[in-house]
């Protein structure tokens, strides 16, 4: 073979060493994208119907949260690093010079081509082990995608739920407020017949008095709550949504597949993972600056001569340097081990704390509308009757009153308390649960709620 064409190959072996993975890695990346393809400004995004349910909530916030997008184009930009690190660094060097005397033009000629004189050539396995390493990287960037995704359906969930209780209790203090009128009203017609003291008046105006107050102060808190949720849709803050109470969800799995799911399907634990795989590929390529760097270089002058040269660089005086990258790069490995085995025990421990919250809170659900609420409405209207008969104070009615508020709140809160579990339990076992079809709301005065 030539010189010039062993030079040529030697050029030519120096070019990006891809990984194998990295075709399937981009094919993912593709396939995830198809919601970016385009501009925000020139995407059509699926308009809210002011009364949506929290399925279609979700679809829109995946279309157009900026937080998901951008999380997206880091994934993006860590595979296009993958042919950057596989590649040598510099380039190749042409070049050209001319003699003035003797020979023909040809043989007076000089054309040279070599490496970049200030970048050599690594061995090979240098920038395959390299290109492994971007390929790890890619990889835990497209799982924190993943995670992402996630976790901004359960904070749409949360955020939704908090909105239709805030709404829910809302609703309910007006019931109260209403209810409060009529014992201030009842009161007042007892005091001026001389059937009851003074007294009853002024506790049931005072009582009539503070949740008006509360009720105002719940109302000025809804704007709030509402620009939030549109913040995560990619909408104005003003924007109106009529949210109710979603129907419950039902955990299609036993509590010990939940945990198994975790264990094997969190995108979190699944980057760490990665991260680890990278580490070790880390510490593979600091092992290898023992081994020579070289470079090229070749010439033809002509009819009259061709050479062909090559050099190695031996790192002779970095192998103290050396020692310690290799240690830095064992030390990191150990501490992405670490962390993804605490990860490991605190999201189990989140699993079993989250199941807990939810079948605690279905305990609950179940007690108050079964037996309490329905016991909490018939001994307020006794209590409204007896008052009205002359039979009982307004403190008993009062009472009653306080009972009944305190139950429904509490039955609100379970149904709340439950939905933010199950959003935390479908973020963190990468599971996405059934959505059930909107229903209309429950009768409030069979103890459901909307």
């Amino acid at each position: 073979m030539r010189p010039s064409s062993l030079l040529l190959a030697g050029l030519l072996s120096s070019c990006a060493i891809h990984p194998e993975g990295e075709r399937e890695e981009r094919d993912r990346a593709e396939a995830a994208g198809a919601p970016y393809s385009r501009p925000f400004e020139e995407r059509d995004l699926p308009p809210l119907a002011l009364d949506a349910g929290l399925e279609e909530v979700v679809r829109r916030a995946l279309l157009a949260n900026g937080d998901l997008e951008a999380k997206y184009f880091a994934w993006r930009a860590a595979i296009e690093g993958i042919p950057q690190a596989a590649s040598p660094p510099g380039s190749a060097m042409l070049g050209y010079s001319q003699m003035f005397d003797g020979g023909s033009a040809w043989d007076r000629t000089t054309l040279f081509l070599q490496t970049d004189p200030m970048a050599n050539l690594p061995f090979p396995s240098k920038l395959a082990t390299a290109g492994r390493l971007a390929l790890e990287e890619a990889r835990a960037a497209g799982l924190r995608f993943d995670r992402a995704r996630y976790a901004l359906q359960a904070e749409v969930v949360r955020a939704y739920v908090e909105l239709a209780h805030h709404h829910e209790v809302v609703r309910i203090r007006g019931e109260e407020l209403s209810l409060l009128e009529l014992v201030v009203a009842t009161a007042e017609a007892r005091v001026r017949s001389g059937t009851a003291p003074q007294q009853d008046w002024l506790k049931a105006r005072t009582e009539l008095a503070l949740a008006r107050n509360e009720l105002r102060t719940l109302e000025s808190e809804q704007p709030g709550l509402l620009a939030r949720m549109n913040a995560m849709l990619g909408r104005a803050p003003e924007v109106p949504l009529d949210v109710q109470f979603p129907e419950p969800r039902p955990l299609p799995l036993a509590d010990a597949d939940v945990l198994l799911a975790v264990a094997e399907r969190n995108p979190e634990l699944a980057a760490l993972a990665r991260e680890v795989a990278g580490r070790r590929e880390a510490l593979a390529l600091a092992r290898q600056a023992y081994l020579p760097d070289f470079s090229f270089t070749g010439s033809i002058t002509g009819s009259v001569s061709q050479a062909l040269g090559a050099a190695l660089t031996l790192p002779l005086l970095r192998w103290e340097a050396i020692e310690g990258a290799i240690e830095e790069a064992r030390a990191d490995l150990r501490a992405a081990e670490a962390m993804r085995r605490q990860v490991a025990n605190d999201l189990s421990a989140k699993a079993v704390l989250d199941l807990y919250t939810l079948r605690n809170a279905e305990r609950q659900v179940d007690l108050f509308s079964n037996e309490i609420l329905p016991r909490a409405d018939q001994a307020v209207a006794l209590s409204r009757a007896a008052y009205s008969a002359g039979r009982a104070g307004v403190v008993e009615v009062l009472d009653g009153r306080r009972t009944w508020l305190v139950s429904r709140l509490a039955l609100v809160d379970a149904r709340a308390s439950r939905e933010r579990a199950l959003a935390s339990l479908e973020e963190i076992a990468a599971r996405e649960w059934p959505w059930p079809s909107p229903q209309a709301a429950e009768d409030p005065g069979e103890g459901g709620v909307r």
